[in-house]
């Protein structure tokens, strides 16, 4: 092994490439995690060399691992793969790449032309295979295409081939691919360099602030570039290792340990990569989610709700690796192609769930789902999608799960044991089949476990009825449960259409109701103590329980709810008659608001509960 510290421009100078081997990650360098800070220090590093001549110290930028790709060969390019600092070393090929068009752009040919031979070797270079030899950097497969725009075409050339990533104005998109947004980044930061800002017109003092910008990144950054020997295992050593750039994915490592062992066993890996792995390449696995207090790249939740669908068993977020060589350990699968299958098998279904759209059963319990914070049901609504159920028994069963969560908030149960039941659940199933029978069956084992218990419509009408939903369940909630309840309502003589985002909840009994509403004939004191006797007492108590109920509970928009207030019933009135919403409009058939015509209210929205939300 061979390690030592060289400057940026000793490796990119030198008559040798660099592959980023099929099995590490895409480019993933963002401009406010990574590069923002990047460009910082090469611009600090250029003004201590324009202001003074030199540079006191090299910035290092941490360790590049070369292993070679085979011994030197007479009249061909020596190569090596990149172990680790691929993300680095590409972020730098694409920052010379953009300097290289900006000073084009501003004529400073001389620049331009060494910064090119940074990045591409001149045809002076015996090569065997020109057309990819050229390039000093090949980077991973799904990022090659584009890269090799970057360093072949210019600025206006860009756009032309790729327009849906770039604005009218030239700038670069937010969503564009990332090595896209890296270039665009350096494009901007450097031309702002180079001009201060605009302030600067004049062509020399511009040339010589490119120069020095250049000279900076060639002369001044540095890495420790650490040569192994040719016979080291490079997919060993990289899984040994995490990115000091952006952490790595459980799933970038299960990744690894795929095309390990598919090498070893000589399949073909390239076609293994772009055929069947590229599904988990899109920008889509890689956002950040929250659960709980762990957040996590996308991908590494669908990893462990995959893992957990396929064993029905608990999954460890902080073990998943391990939990995914265990599951590989017990599972004998005849290749890598068929593995790959299995760890994609759930891809459609977890993509509607998190990106719901449409009328389908599926998507309405991805939508509840995601309002109650439940993604641990996610495995069992793998098991269901996957099966060979007719497609009503998968409504029925995705309509359950929907009511035991929404039944569960309702009668002040925990959720705090769903993502030890629903991965029994995803057990049970497997074992007895999916169906309506088993899923009952499952449940009605439970039935004396208050932890698990599937309310029965019994229990549910006593909690819409008496229990307090507005200070127990969060707002968002409690508002889905509302709209839902208002559809529910609606007959074929009732507008049909959707309702606006931003409908509040409303109390139509106020919950500070002692000014405009009297209990009987007698005004409650604001205290609710002063000068009441035993009697009063327990009807203003009797009053107060009723409250948050979901009875005395309805939606208004923002300007009408400010409009209700804590007025009395005939003032909301024309506030629940603008509404135009059928709950509201059936509201206005009572003459009067009280404790009776609450409880009344309360029976029949329970009555609409039990049938939206049934029981199994």
């Amino acid at each position: 092994m061979d390690a030592k510290p060289l400057s940026l421009g000793k490796i990119v100078s030198e008559r040798q490439r660099f592959i980023v081997p099929i099995y590490q990650r895409s480019y993933e360098w963002t401009v406010k995690e990574q590069l923002e800070g990047l460009f910082d220090q090469i611009e600090e590093k250029t003004k201590e060399l324009l202001d003074t001549g030199k540079v006191a110290f090299a910035h290092y930028m941490g360790a590049l691992l070369l292993i070679p790709d085979s011994d030197p060969v007479f009249g061909r390019i020596q190569t090596f793969n990149i172990v680790d600092g691929q993300q680095r070393l590409t972020t730098f090929h694409i920052c010379l790449a953009a300097l290289r068009d900006v000073a084009r752009s501003y004529k400073a040919e001389a620049t331009a032309a060494q910064l090119t031979d940074l990045i591409l070797h001149n045809d002076s270079v015996p090569m065997q295979d020109r057309k990819t030899e050229r390039y000093k950097l090949q980077p991973s497969a799904y990022d090659r295409a584009l890269f090799r725009d970057l360093i072949d075409l210019n600025r206006e050339e860009l756009r032309k081939k790729h327009p849906d990533a770039f604005f009218k104005n030239g700038k670069v998109r937010a969503d564009a691919p990332l090595p896209l947004q890296a270039y665009g980044y350096f494009w901007g930061e450097a031309e702002s360099f180079i001009t201060q800002d605009g302030a600067t017109t004049n062509t020399a003092e511009i040339h010589t602030r490119l120069l020095a910008l250049s000279t900076t990144l060639f002369e001044h950054f540095k890495l420790i570039v650490i040569t192994l020997s040719k016979d080291d295992d490079a997919q060993v050593i990289f899984q040994t290792l995490n990115s000091n750039g952006k952490p790595l994915a459980a799933m970038d490592l299960v990744r690894n340990d795929v095309f390990l062992r598919a090498a070893r066993t000589g399949e073909d890996t390239e076609d293994l990569l772009t055929s069947h792995w590229s599904v988990f390449e899109e920008r889509f696995w890689k956002e950040e989610q929250t659960q709980g207090r762990i957040k996590k790249r996308r991908i590494d939740f669908y990893l462990a709700q995959t893992l957990a669908a396929e064993q029905g068993k608990l999954i460890s977020l902080g073990e998943l690796y391990s939990e995914y060589r265990s599951f590989v350990a017990g599972r004998v699968f005849p290749n890598s192609k068929a593995e790959i299958a299995v760890l994609a098998r759930y891809v459609p279904t977890y993509r509607q769930l998190v990106d719901p759209n449409g009328g389908s059963s599926l998507a309405r319990l991805a939508h509840r789902l995601e309002t109650f914070d439940v993604s641990t049901a996610y495995s069992a609504v793998f098991v269901i999608a996957a099966s060979d159920a007719q497609d009503e028994v998968k409504d029925q069963l995705y309509q359950l799960i929907a009511s035991y969560v929404v039944r569960r908030a309702l009668c002040h149960l925990t959720p705090k044991n769903y993502n030890k039941l629903f991965v029994e659940l995803v057990a049970h199933l497997k074992t007895e089949g999916v169906s309506v029978e088993t899923l009952a069956a499952f449940f009605a084992a439970r039935a004396a476990a208050v932890a698990s218990q599937f309310p029965t419509d019994a229990e549910l009408r006593t909690a819409i009825v008496t229990l307090p939903q507005y200070s127990w369940v969060p707002r968002p909630r409690l508002r889905l449960i509302l709209e839902e309840l208002e559809f529910a309502s609606r007959t074929k003589f009732n507008i049909d259409g959707s309702l606006k985002s931003e409908l509040q909840i409303e109390h139509l009994l106020p919950q500070e109701w002692t000014t405009h509403w009297p209990l009987g004939d007698r005004s409650a004191p604001q205290d609710r103590k002063t000068g009441v006797d035993e009697a009063f007492r327990l009807a203003i108590e009797a009053r107060d329980g009723l409250v948050h109920t979901l009875g005395n509970l309805t939606l208004l928009t923002p300007p009408a709810n400010q409009a209700a207030s804590n007025g009395s019933f005939d003032s909301k009135r024309v506030r629940l008659q603008d509404s135009l919403l059928n709950m509201n409009a059936l509201i206005l058939q009572e003459s009067g608001w009280d404790e009776v015509t609450i409880r009344r209210r309360g029976e029949y929205l329970a009555t609409l509960a039990a049938k939206l939300w049934p029981a199994p």
